[in-house]
């Protein structure tokens, strides 16, 4: 009886003994932002295929408190292609390695972050890393720094410097890095963002919001100077919107030696585009061209020359506006809407104005078009299913009509 009650009480002893040591060396840890969520620093020795069992093998490694938040995990391991997407979970580091492209998914401390994004780390921040691997060699490193409740404020990715330009560094020379920088603010809006070059160049966005919504976008050129050098407008982006806070036109104003380019030399955007058009949504009113009444005369058309639209709110054309090369207006155009459908056009081109009335059946078909010049009626076209009756007129008598199927004229008729 004593012989089987001593080697439990060695066990119970020895259960204790470990579970005190591990309560004591998990308070040791208590990650918080910006350091790394491991007990080593150390990566994990390289374990042959055998040895390699998986999660299970990292996750020695690892040990996080209660609150660190559950979107930390240990390192992941992906199969990858050359763009960088985590296609396939693989259960280790060596089966992740065996492919051509190999991502890797983990979080470090601040003392591993490289200098150039320093200046904008912030102590509250978690940082993720995903690196790229190109048989076996790391190829392109992404950083991720996220803040308490999971939302990314900086997205940074630079691809690693060749053997020349590595070289470069060890002699002191400048280093031009190829990559961007993305800065959020608290709500996840993009606020500034960040291009370098292999040619050394680097361009700076900046992005203001109203409500949430985008309002500017300033574009910025780094120069050089005695000084170092420092960021020079080059442009900026004015969005504006409907009362239903649709994107209606982008402005763009350039910037000359330091000083704002005169209004004249902006650049107008305006929505909607021919996108819907493309799209092929037959009830969408587009912006293009309405098939103009033939007594509107021909249509110019040159090489400089451009015809500005000003639409409603609901992307219905108002006004269309010629412009020849030397940006003189030829004639103007504006459409009157009811509901959907245009009831009248009227053209003004040197000093003459031409004037087409449409009238529709409860169906929506036009059923007739009244054509005036200066307010006297040249012609009236009344439809009924596939046929047209065309009746031409001076000094408001009718002189001719013809009769017109699907669009061919069989008869014509002389009125006396």
């Amino acid at each position: 009886m004593h012989k089987n009650v001593f080697p439990i009480i060695i066990i119970i002893s020895l259960l204790l003994v470990g579970l005190v040591a591990l309560t004591q060396e998990s308070d040791n840890f208590i990650p918080v932002p910006g350091t790394r969520p491991v007990i080593e620093h150390n990566e994990p020795p390289l374990l042959s295929d055998e040895e390699d069992s998986g999660s299970d093998n990292i996750l020695s490694y690892l040990r996080f408190a209660d609150n660190v938040p559950d979107w930390i995990t240990p390192a992941r391991w992906f199969r990858s292609n050359a763009g960088g997407m985590a296609l396939e979970e693989t259960p280790s580091r060596i089966a992740a390695l065996r492919n051509e492209y190999a991502l890797v998914i983990d979080f470090v401390g601040r003392d591993e972050l490289p200098e150039y994004l320093s200046e904008y780390y912030n102590g509250n921040y978690y940082i993720e890393i995903r690196a790229l691997y190109k048989n076996g060699e790391e190829t392109r490193k992404q950083w991720i720094f996220r803040d308490n409740n999971g939302i990314t404020r900086l997205i940074a990715a630079f691809s690693e410097p060749e053997n020349d330009e590595a070289d470069s560094a060890d002699s002191g020379e400048k280093i031009n890095r190829n990559g961007f920088i993305e800065v959020f603010n608290e709500r996840g809006f993009i606020t500034s963002e960040y291009r370098f070059f292999d040619n050394g160049k680097i361009s700076k966005s900046e992005f203001n919001y109203n409500n949430g919504i985008i309002i500017s976008a300033s574009a910025m050129l780094w120069e050089e100077n005695e000084e170092g050098g420092e960021f020079a407008q080059a442009y900026i982006d004015y969005y504006r919107y409907n009362r239903s806070f649709f994107l209606r036109s982008v402005e763009r104003v350039f910037y000359k030696d330091r000083k704002i380019s005169p209004l004249d030399e902006s650049v107008m955007l305006s929505f909607p585009g021919n996108i819907m058009s493309s799209a092929k949504v037959d009830d969408f009113i587009s912006e293009k061209i309405n098939p103009y009444p033939e007594f509107f005369g021909e249509i110019p058309v040159q090489r400089e020359s451009r015809i500005v639209f000003t639409t409603d709110e609901r992307g219905r054309v108002l006004v269309q506006a010629f412009h020849d090369e030397d940006d003189n207006i030829v004639w103007v155009i504006q459409n009157t809407w009811q509901d959907d459908r245009i009831v009248s056009v009227t053209k003004t081109e040197g000093g003459v104005e031409y004037l087409a009335e449409y009238e529709y059946d409860s169906d929506g078909n036009r059923i007739l078009e009244r054509n005036l010049k200066d307010g006297i009626l040249e012609r009236l076209v009344r439809t009924t299913g596939s046929r047209d009756i065309e009746d031409l007129y001076i000094n408001n008598i009718v002189v001719l009509q013809a009769v017109w199927e699907d669009g061919r004229k069989i008869s014509e008729t002389r009125v006396r």
